[in-house]
């Protein structure tokens, strides 16, 4: 991982330009849920003990132009044997994104970025099944990567990206730093929210017809928390979720975007599922 942080000063990949804005559209695909027997886990303030909850690991397909870009890899692919009991977490899988790729004639290779929220396994477990795909990441979580004793404890897991990340040296990788207009065109805007994990990222996507979204990562888990401002017990920093999260409001009430709590199975329900697609 050292050898990884010495060369970030080498990429070089970059984003071409566009005159004007291509066409852009965004699908959900389904990448898994979860139940939390153990709701106290989403508020280190004690709230919600004795209480479960049922959420959703939801992944965006988005077109931009030729490309295709893919916000977030949801679980990895032994949870398709799930659920699987793993302490208070009851997971399971149903179907891999590469599978509901094919409903609209994709193919792997057909993804020319993957982008993640953070590195946490139920956001980026699929992540190496894009081998072709340019990988995007916020600097600040590949830096935390390099502390593995830290980012074990917070549940940042580096052998997540394997094929982008291999070998001392950064493969496909495109770095980010920040709030980042990733085609200069205003369409895909990255917000930097560190807390949750120190690259903990949101993505602002205008859409023309049906305006601006903001996909949330893991800023919030569900509605009620977001309402609340909690913090789960778990998370990299409290201070610096809580300034996050009145960023992301702000930036939410400024472009006035819809909000998308990535976990949450109502905000997710009102978005068009594959084939289907918002432009």
């Amino acid at each position: 991982m050292k050898r990884i942080l010495s060369t970030l000063a080498a990429a070089t990949f970059s984003f071409a330009a566009h005159a004007a804005p291509p066409d852009v559209k965004m699908t959900r695909l389904d990448c898994g849920h979860m139940t939390l027997q153990d709701k106290a886990v989403m508020s280190d303030a004690g709230l919600y003990k004795g209480e479960s909850l049922d959420i959703v690991m939801s992944c965006y397909l988005i077109k931009h132009g030729d490309d295709w870009l893919l916000w977030d890899a949801g679980l990895p692919k032994k949870y398709l044997a799930g659920p699987i009991v793993e302490g208070t977490f009851r997971t399971g899988l149903d179907r891999t994104i590469v599978d509901q790729l094919k409903v609209l004639g994709l193919r792997p290779e057909d993804i020319t970025y993957v982008a993640i929220s953070h590195a946490h396994f139920d956001h980026a477990g699929q992540v190496n099944d894009f081998p072709n795909a340019t990988l995007i990441i916020q600097r600040a979580e590949l830096e935390a990567m390099a502390d593995t004793a830290k980012a074990s404890q917070h549940y940042i897991d580096g052998a997540l990206f394997s094929t982008h990340v291999a070998g001392g040296s950064l493969k496909r990788v495109k770095v980010v730093d920040g709030d980042v207009d990733l085609f200069g065109d205003g369409t895909l805007k990255t917000i930097w929210t560190p807390g949750h994990t120190p690259g903990s990222m949101a993505l602002l996507v205008d859409l023309k017809h049906a305006g601006p979204y903001v996909l949330s990562g893991d800023q919030w888990h569900f509605s009620e928390n977001h309402a609340r401002r909690q913090v789960p017990t778990w998370n990299y920093d409290h201070a610096g979720t809580i300034a996050s999260g009145k960023k992301l409001d702000d930036v939410i009430a400024k472009t006035r975007a819809t909000l998308v709590i990535e976990h949450e199975p109502a905000d997710n329900r009102r978005l068009p599922a594959a084939p289907r697609f918002l432009d």
